[in-house]
């Protein structure tokens, strides 16, 4: 096993600086004698651990992961216990996670107050006439969703 293999298996998984065994020599005919420097190897310092990740920074990951369309359980695991023990990652994947599209809180709406909304011969079902994605029985009129398609009905004496 080489030394960089025995450094990488450390926990922060940065390499180390290792230097080399350099001959000296004299200068001349008459020198014969050439002494080694051993070779030195210089570890990084242990790091401090990072604070606790808080379960809003959790969340942001996870909620970035789902973004794009990461499902593996196994890889998702792998990425928080990494940002658990490392404060660089955790900063990345932190950075990542501002990438996704924060909702408009006045587009959450009930689909049975949209004039988009055809009910159908059920008293709660019906179906979206813009074409947003729905089960396959329907959108249920008190569902709460996020929708760039909604439009209030206009009520009389409202």
């Amino acid at each position: 096993m080489t030394l960089a293999t025995l450094i990488q298996k450390r926990e922060s998984g940065k390499v180390a600086t290792a230097i080399f065994a350099i001959p000296a020599t004299q200068p001349g005919d008459a020198a014969e004698t050439v002494a080694k420097i051993a070779t030195v190897a210089v570890a990084n310092p242990t790091e401090a651990k990072p604070a606790p990740m808080t379960a809003e920074e959790e969340t942001a990951i996870r909620v970035w992961l789902e973004h794009i369309e990461e499902t593996d359980p196994a890889t998702i695991a792998e990425v928080i216990d990494k940002c658990q023990r490392d404060g660089e990652a955790r900063a990345y994947f932190l950075r990542r996670s501002e990438e996704v599209p924060k909702p408009d809180p006045w587009r959450i709406t009930y689909c049975g107050d949209c004039s988009h909304f055809e009910r159908i011969d059920h008293p709660h079902l019906g179906h979206c006439a813009k074409g947003e994605p729905e089960a396959t029985a329907g959108l249920w009129d008190a569902d709460r969703r996020y929708c760039a398609q909604y439009q209030a009905i206009h009520k009389r004496g409202k």
